[in-house]
């Protein structure tokens, strides 16, 4: 999870340079980097401890070397290493170097170890000692060539013009600053960093800030990888645009260089300072607070004496602010406890209200769903009345059209019998009259009366004979065997569907006796486990 977070920020600072190098003209969105820086800040235990775990490997590999030759390059990467977080143990380091290098025998290698030495002493504040080991190195033709002699050589004289407050000081300073300045472009690469840096501060010294602008823009163009970990570079950018006024552009880059610096463990840094002191200008009191007293942990746990000075400066005036800014957050956070008190105690009242008018509410509402109940109980009536309704007259509507197609066939039949009595008396034919008379049709009609009642029935109900039988018991369903439709316990239970309960009814109606039909009914009612008084229900449900 660690490492992740450490990739996302390695991401974000990507972005954030692809922004720069992309808008380098305009304002840029600093917020965001903050964020970053913040978060960097947060990860400094995880930055230490990866730089520490280099150290334990150099360490290691020092105490095991076998010659000095060994021990003379691991000496030099041991104080590169300690130049960054631990300065006293940076010059023990530089000091072994000179060492070896004297066993050696090696003339340039201990030129390069008292170069080393001289770093060390000029970081610790101890410029006239280091002053002292560069003015007794011969100037052969190594040192002569050397860039990093006369870069030592002009930090040092820069530092020495910043302690002196005497005119004529300051006005040979100024004239040996840009001597070595010269010297050092003139040594080094035209398309180094070095070059660059050093020619934007010649130009910034004459006053030409538009030129060591677009000296720093043209380089950054074209050496993108190379100053996306380079704090020097940003420093220098932030520090052109402050002097342009451009204090915005000069968060962004101050911010850039302290990330890189703060992501390479690096605790003599002077980008932090600065940010912090431009965000205290600007009123952000809290976070220059923290920058300010990230910065100064750093100087004392590195014993980088020449950067105490400035973090001395800026450390009282942002930390006064910031105990002026905790007081008035006090006073704030007071008021609002005040007022959060009143604004319960309001609160409390309207609950009390609100309680009391909800109880009323309650007591309303059971009183509205008890009526909703009833009406949807007596709604769920109307509508089964209605369907009753509906079903009654969809029936009624079926049988009068059965009716009137039966009476229809009946008076027809007794027109054609009427019309057959009249021919045979009209022809004498006594006997013939006799026998028509005397053989009886009325079995036959009531069987197709049966039948027609039955495909009527079943067509208004054709599932009628399923759903009766489900109300008997599995052993006692009716089986249709004859030639109706309907046994006689259905028919008779078929009209008790219809709405005829009336035993006497049913009985003129099929032509059987009261007895019959009440012993009809008193069986099937007996094949069947719903209760007596729930089965004729049942039955006008179907």
């Amino acid at each position: 999870m660690r490492a992740e977070a450490i990739l996302r920020l390695a991401t974000a600072m990507w972005l954030c340079l692809c922004c720069f190098m992309a808008h380098a003209g305009e304002r840029y969105r600093v917020d965001s980097l903050l964020r970053v820086l913040d978060a960097v800040i947060d990860s400094s235990a995880y930055y230490d401890a990866r730089l520490h775990q280099d150290l334990v490997s150099y360490r290691t590999a020092n105490d095991n070397a076998e010659d000095d030759e060994t021990r003379f390059a691991l000496a030099h990467t041991l104080f590169k290493t300690y130049r960054k977080i631990r300065l006293d143990s940076a010059l023990y380091f530089a000091r072994q170097r000179v060492q070896h290098a004297q066993r050696l025998g090696i003339p340039d290698s201990l030129l390069a170890a008292r170069l080393d030495e001289a770093d060390a002493l000029k970081c610790l504040g101890r410029l006239n000692d280091a002053l002292a080991v560069l003015d007794a190195m011969p100037h052969n033709e190594y040192i002569s060539d050397n860039a990093h002699y006369y870069s030592l050589y002009l930090s040092i004289l820069l530092s020495l013009s910043q302690m002196t407050t005497d005119d004529a000081e300051v006005a040979h300073y100024k004239t040996l600053l840009s001597h070595y300045r010269d010297t050092i472009n003139l040594v080094n690469r035209l398309d180094t960093l070095t070059v660059c840096v050093n020619t934007c501060a010649l130009n910034k010294s004459h006053g030409r800030f538009k030129e060591a602008l677009d000296g720093l823009l043209q380089f950054g163009s074209m050496h993108d990888a190379l100053i996306s970990n380079s704090a020097i570079y940003w420093y220098e950018l932030a520090d052109t645009y402050r002097y342009m006024g451009d204090t915005e552009s000069a968060k962004y880059c101050y911010t850039m260089s302290a990330i890189i610096d703060k992501r390479n463990s690096s605790k003599t840094y002077t980008s932090l300072q600065s940010l912090a002191w431009l965000l205290y200008q600007e009123g952000d009191t809290e976070r220059a607070y923290r920058y300010i007293t990230c910065s100064l942990n750093d100087v004392m746990s590195s014993n980088a004496r020449n950067r105490l000075a400035l973090v001395g400066e800026y450390l009282p005036i942002i930390t006064d602010a910031y105990a002026r800014h905790q007081h008035n957050l006090a006073m704030r956070r007071n008021i609002l406890i005040g007022i959060g008190a009143l604004a319960l105690a309001i609160l409390a009242g309207l609950l009390s209200v609100i309680y009391r008018s909800n109880k009323r509410m309650k007591a309303m509402q059971a009183q509205l769903t008890e009526s909703n109940n009833s009406l949807q109980q007596l709604n769920r009536q109307l509508r089964e009345q209605g369907d009753a309704l509906v079903e009654s007259n969809r029936i009624k509507e079926e049988y009068i059209g059965q009716l009137f197609n039966l009476c229809s066939q009946y008076i027809s039949e007794t027109e054609n019998n009427r019309t057959k009595i009249l021919g045979r008396i009209k022809m004498g034919k006594i006997k013939e009259l006799q026998d028509q008379l005397d053989s009886s049709t009325m079995a036959q009609d009531l069987s197709r009366l049966f039948d027609n009642f039955d495909a009527i029935f079943l067509e208004l109900f054709p599932d009628f004979i399923e759903r009766f039988n489900a109300l008997l018991r599995p052993d006692e369903q009716i089986e249709i065997k004859g030639k109706h439709l309907l046994t006689p316990e259905l028919r008779i239970y078929a009209l008790i569907r219809l709405g005829i309960n009336d035993s006497t009814k049913i009985a003129s109606f099929l032509h059987y006796s009261p007895q019959t039909v009440y012993n009809y009914r008193m069986r099937v009612r007996n094949r069947s486990d719903i209760p007596k008084d729930q089965f004729i229900a049942q039955i006008q449900s179907l």
